[in-house]
């Protein structure tokens, strides 16, 4: 599959400045935008258009690719969703409909595979201004990034101003911060509302998958979701996990802590870094994270054989490593065997 709908669509505003037809899409927009619309209705925008109409084979949109030839999801890759959703509709005119948005980078984790783009605690805080109201007078669907979205006023300023009845919200978070009144009202407005609660591990592992969890707290939100959410059917809580080197093992064991079908989940596998991506380890963790999977054994072998074991990469992922939990130390253990 070559075509894609997001360019006829879509527009993502990352916290740096930069505009991208979509987050999948490897490379940003180069042209220096005023606003988001502008990037839209730009001539290199109307180029990859025309590039997905000849049917060429965009190397740009390697990620989908991927997740294309893993499987294992009800909607495969974001490509398939855009197609489902929108199919050619718009390709005589395209209409900015879907909106990606990351108002700064204001968070507070260090998250293992993260950065300077997407948290602060690597970096100077980076900021966007609000695009125009005018903007949304088309759009059908929002979903809100941060850094961590409820650490940033602007989210608020950004939901008070646009047909909250009209558009479908997907908003990601750490699960750090439970939102007070005022924002739980404002999200309650949203035609459907769609929370997903960044998890990629559970108690300590979670703690040093993700620095800045304090799993106490992280279990006490997730309660406090599941109590605001359970007489809302325009609502669903969704734990995004995802899998990488050092996680990978004990996805099964944060879906049984939620207590959620499996079904209920998001996951993805890290592609970047790739001292952090799997597919580049040596074959015999390879074996043990396979031995380890059951909901996601068929698309986790699948990804797995993707790369040969990588020496430099696997190196990398070493000099990374600092002290471990103890519900780690087996697998870790595993990393020096054969050095």
């Amino acid at each position: 599959m070559t075509f894609c709908a997001a360019p006829f669509v879509h527009m993502v505003q990352n916290p740096d400045g930069q505009f991208r037809t979509c987050c999948m899409y490897e490379k940003p927009l180069s042209g220096n935008y005023n606003n988001i619309k502008e990037a839209f209705d730009s001539d290199e925008n109307k180029i990859i258009r025309d590039r997905m109409l000849s049917g060429e084979n965009l190397t740009e949109c390697k990620k989908c690719d991927i997740d294309e030839y893993h499987n294992g999801k009800s909607e495969i890759s974001y490509r398939q969703t855009f197609n489902k959703r929108y199919e050619k509709k718009y390709i005589d005119e395209p209409l900015f409909k879907n909106l990606e948005i990351s108002v700064s980078n204001k968070c507070n984790f260090k998250c293992l595979g993260c950065g300077p783009r997407f948290s602060n605690q690597f970096g100077p805080t980076i900021s966007n201004n609000l695009p125009n109201s005018k903007d949304f007078e088309k759009l059908e669907f929002l979903k809100i990034l941060g850094g961590e979205p409820f650490l940033d006023k602007k989210n608020v300023d950004l939901m008070k101003m646009i047909p909250r009845h009209k558009i479908e919200l997907m908003l990601v978070t750490n699960n750090s911060i439970f939102p007070n009144k005022e924002i739980l009202n404002l999200l309650s407005e949203f035609k459907t509302l769609n929370i997903n609660l960044s998890i990629d591990g559970i108690g300590k592992i979670a703690e040093y998958a993700r620095p800045g969890t304090k799993w106490n707290r992280f279990e006490r939100n997730w309660n406090k979701w599941m109590n605001w959410s359970h007489d809302k059917s325009y609502c669903n809580i969704v734990p995004h996990f995802v899998l990488h080197s050092l996680n990978a093992p004990f996805f099964d064991e944060a879906v049984n802590w939620s207590g959620l079908e499996f079904s209920k989940w998001s996951w993805d596998f890290l592609v970047e870094p790739k001292w952090l991506n799997v597919s580049y380890l040596p074959e015999h963790l390879k074996k043990y994270i396979l031995d380890k999977s059951v909901n996601l054994r068929q698309p986790l072998e699948n990804f797995l054989m993707m790369n040969q074991y990588d020496k430099k990469n696997f190196r990398k992922l070493l000099s990374k490593i600092n002290v471990v939990p103890d519900e780690m130390e087996n697998y870790v253990d595993l990393f020096y065997r054969n050095l």
